[in-house]
């Protein structure tokens, strides 16, 4: 069974503006904003995802081969995880 994929579920408020996210992260004082790309992400995570199907929604959403999701999605998680905003289950 693939592993969902959550945000952080305390002391992060977030907004989509525009087709994109502007998060406060309350635990750090932090403010942060994504792209389409990564609003696109970030809702999906919002509700839980697999790496899978965030992989998927970005190839359908984007138009980009799967190789260059999967590229783009580890670096957004990797990145997400380094801030601590990232749960796993």
């Amino acid at each position: 069974m693939s592993e969902i994929l959550r945000l952080r579920d305390k002391e992060l408020e977030w907004r989509a503006l525009e087709g994109e996210i502007v998060v406060l992260d309350a635990t750090a004082s932090q403010y942060l904003s994504m792209n389409k790309t990564g609003a696109v992400l970030w809702s999906a995570l919002a509700e839980g995802a697999t790496r899978e199907e965030l992989v998927a929604k970005l190839v359908e959403t984007f138009d980009v081969d799967t190789a260059t999701a999967a590229r783009d999605l580890d670096a957004f998680l990797e990145a997400l995880e380094a801030k601590g905003l990232l749960a796993r289950a």
